[in-house]
């Protein structure tokens, strides 16, 4: 077998694929890998570069030329230790409720990104959909800090809430005691003047995971715009 046919049987046994997933993964034709990994003939260039495309968490070089480690390394040029977080694009906050599943080791990304020095403490990034939450594009990919420690809330930020019925993106407050309140920041209102994005009352004891927004990432064709909250 060839080294970039290699390359793809080793892809595909370490994400756990079958040949036929690997090629519906990278958008080829069915067969267009198998075929090739079985009569040991060569493919187009371009499938190997949508395998670099779409699993960025290996090392272009070793995906390219079959040299250095398989997997990128966690640290930068530097040695300095890189802050990658999990980048969960089936996980999704919107401004109003929706099924929803814990951020947690159940949950499979085969994507992470760095989050560097400004997102220090990230835990986690999540997509974003709707517009009840002015400064948050919709389909932006919000970047969160899980508490564990609900001393650590600051009252009058961006938080995501998940409850078992729920998960929203809203600017919350202590109501009392047993509930907090969970407000949009987008005013509008319906013709008689009622807001369009009502408040949410939560009880404390019904929330499996808050997290505090700490930025939001908007792509804008090839490049990243990133904006601080």
């Amino acid at each position: 077998m060839n080294n970039i046919l290699e390359v793809f049987s080793k892809v595909s046994e370490n994400e756990g694929l079958t040949i036929t997933k690997l090629e519906s993964k990278i958008g080829a034709s069915k067969g267009v890998l198998s075929r090739a990994i079985a009569n040991n003939t060569d493919i187009q260039s371009k499938w190997l570069l949508k395998l670099v495309e779409n699993y960025p968490h290996y090392n272009p070089e070793w995906l390219l030329t079959g040299n250095g480690d398989m997997l990128k390394s966690d640290t930068n040029e530097g040695g300095q230790k890189r802050n990658l977080i999990p980048l969960y694009e089936d996980v999704e906050t919107i401004g109003g409720t929706q099924q929803t599943a814990g951020l947690n080791a159940t949950f499979n990304s085969s994507v992470k990104i760095d989050a560097g020095d400004w997102f220090n403490g990230a835990t986690a990034a999540i997509r974003h959909y709707g517009d009840s939450m002015i400064e948050y594009e919709s389909g932006c990919t919000l970047v969160i800090r899980e508490l564990t420690d609900k001393n650590e809330i600051i009252w009058g930020r961006n938080y995501v809430v998940e409850t078992d019925e729920m998960r929203i993106t809203k600017k919350i407050a202590n109501y009392d005691d047993e509930y907090i309140m969970c407000y949009s920041t987008n005013y509008d209102t319906y013709p008689d003047g009622t807001l369009i994005h009502q408040p949410i009352k939560i009880k404390k004891s019904n929330i499996r995971h808050l997290s505090r927004v700490l930025g939001c990432v908007n792509k804008e064709e090839s490049t990243g715009k990133v904006r601080f909250v």
